[in-house]
């Protein structure tokens, strides 16, 4: 199913880019030449989008030959070469500079993620094996299934696809209905559904535990907060042999996640992981045949 997404989206942009046809292209390039061509990578970087691209391509007649695979990584730092082949296209020469720049966009936004999301989970896991990194809704309108896709490649976790995964009672629904309201509601929903709860609060916290919602999320808390209402989880567990899976959220970034990563939590999800991550530098190299 994400392929067949993955592809429309490509598919898509090609149609806006090209418009009622490549000029450049069209004018200099005869109809009936053939050429060799090289997806390749300039930096650090998790592969991702490469098996959509070779599906795209191979449906529009360009012949490809994958150097390297979905998810690798490439570190420079152990290579002196300056660029790295990853994927050979052998084809028409007007289809394949017209689509150079519809690949390569995809390939260097999902990578940019993946990139992003393996080098902080990398890091995480030095200090704090047991959490999982993840990522938000916070994505680009339509590209929501294969930027997830691009953190899952990256070693994090996906969070919510769509609203219909999961009850996730946000700062709205309860200034909307009050936490009360809200929990007594969400009894009417299937057994098989999990229940989020955002709290701003230890006070909430106190509030929303009474309840054992599967997780509740600790939304912009700092480490004194943190510890104490981990504390507060604690004593509830020895009350109620009950403890729910806990996320941490709010403002946390490649810069500071260390320092929410040394507490005994479960999930610490990111919006940065996909609205901040910068687009991989890639290129194409043409060849004549």
């Amino acid at each position: 199913m994400i392929t067949k997404h993955a592809t429309e989206i490509l598919e898509k942009s090609l149609t806006y880019d090209v418009g009622f046809g490549d000029l450049t292209v069209e004018t200099l390039i005869p109809k009936d030449l053939n050429c060799k061509a090289f997806v390749v990578v300039k930096e650090n970087t998790k592969i991702c989008g490469i098996d959509f691209v070779v599906e795209f391509l191979e449906k529009n007649g360009i012949s490809c030959k994958k150097l390297y695979n979905e998810g690798d990584y490439i570190d420079f730092s152990n290579k002196s070469e300056k660029r790295i082949k990853i994927l050979e296209i052998i084809g028409n020469a007007q289809k394949i500079i017209t689509f150079e720049r519809t690949i390569l966009n995809f390939m260097m936004h999902l990578s940019g993620i993946a990139t992003k999301t393996y080098e902080i989970v990398s890091i995480v896991k030095k200090i704090n094996p047991n959490v999982r990194i993840a990522c938000t809704r916070k994505t680009l309108p339509l590209l929501s299934i294969v930027e997830k896709y691009a953190v899952k490649v990256g070693g994090g976790d996906t969070h919510r696809y769509r609203l219909d995964d999961m009850i996730m009672i946000k700062d709205n629904h309860i200034e909307a209905l009050g936490i009360a309201e809200c929990m007594k509601r969400v009894k009417k929903v299937s057994f098989s559904k999990k229940i989020e709860v955002e709290v701003d609060n230890n006070t909430q916290l106190r509030e929303v535990i009474k309840y054992h919602p599967d997780i509740i999320m600790l939304d912009n808390y700092n480490d004194l907060k943190i510890e104490e209402a981990l504390h507060i989880i604690e004593d509830c567990n020895k009350i109620y042999k009950y403890k729910p899976i806990i996320e941490l959220s709010g403002g946390i970034t490649e810069k500071n996640v260390l320092s929410y990563a040394k507490h005994p939590v479960d999930v610490i999800s990111m919006g940065c992981l996909i609205h901040s991550a910068k687009a991989v530098d890639m290129g194409l190299d043409l060849e004549k045949i």
